[in-house]
């Protein structure tokens, strides 16, 4: 007799994550539920992201505009997963964020028997990954969901799934500053993420010492690769990456000329489209002085 599968209820911190939590739609079971919390400090998402969603329409999505404030998305999806939990005791409940700060959450719900965990962006593109692949013979699938259980295993898949950055970034930054390398991902993800591509790198120099090749001579190329890259992980608009890197070379010490980066911005682009780019220069310029 097939068991009825748990109903999942996914909770998405989209300020964190940005859209990478669309990747769970396409995977997600019928009885299950993505709830976004989403503010004005939310990544826009790109049209491909939208036409995405709205050919994936008849999919259970709730959109839940926060309260802005410090911390407040977080806290309001924190007391909508306590809502949750008590009127739907046998769903289980998945906070998608980045934000190791809910982990206390989670163990409050799981040492009380509540099904209830977080997923990091990384696993929705294993997710992704997962449904691409051709189907499996079920001997091929049962020893790929062997392999999955084995922790050295799940590392290497992990790592696997930030290998397009390393190469990107790689025309960026020199492999010999592994420390740069650590800092710009921390930037772009988080410091768990940015640990874990690092201590990859570290061990396998030899392997990576290829990538060496792809390290652009002229800075201003170097700076628009970092940007553009910058950019598409913040869930932003790439079309105007030559404009935004034309304002930020003509000005002198843009790390110390951030108000400059932020009214020329917003004059070129308008408030909303220049202020997003601005956050992300803001963000990004003290490893882009260093490029």
């Amino acid at each position: 007799m097939n068991q009825e599968k748990t109903p999942t209820v996914y909770l998405v911190d989209s300020e964190n994550v940005n859209d990478v939590w669309i990747r769970l739609v396409t995977n997600m079971e019928a009885q299950d539920e993505i709830l976004v919390f989403y503010t004005e400090k939310s990544p826009h998402m790109s049209y491909e992201k939208v036409i995405e969603l709205t050919q994936l329409s008849d999919r259970p999505i709730q959109w839940i505009k926060c309260v802005e404030g410090s911390n407040a998305l977080d806290f309001q999806l924190v007391t909508e997963l306590g809502a949750r939990v008590a009127t739907e005791p046998g769903h289980a409940f998945v906070i998608v964020s980045n934000d190791n700060g809910f982990d206390a959450a989670v163990k409050y719900w799981t040492q009380r028997d509540k099904d209830v965990r977080r997923m990091k962006s990384a696993e929705c593109r294993q997710l992704s990954r997962k449904y691409a692949e051709p189907a499996k013979s079920a001997a091929e699938q049962s020893l790929a969901d062997t392999a999955i259980l084995q922790p050295e295993d799940d590392t290497a898949e992990q790592t696997f799934s930030y290998q397009a950055d390393i190469e990107q970034l790689s025309r960026s930054i020199q492999m010999s500053k592994l420390t740069l390398f650590h800092d710009a991902f921390v930037c772009m993800f988080d410091q768990e993420i940015g640990d874990e591509i690092y201590y990859y790198m570290k061990e396998h120099k030899e392997e990576l010492a290829g990538l060496s090749e792809n390290y652009l001579p002229k800075r201003k190329a170097r700076l628009k690769n970092y940007f553009q890259m910058a950019l598409a992980h913040a869930g932003g608009d790439t079309s105007g990456t030559d404009d935004v890197m034309e304002i930020y070379n003509h000005i002198d010490e843009p790390k110390k000329n951030l108000q400059k980066l932020n009214v020329e911005a917003v004059k070129k682009f308008g408030q909303e489209q220049g202020s997003s780019y601005y956050k992300v220069l803001k963000k990004h310029v003290k490893i882009m002085s260093k490029l």
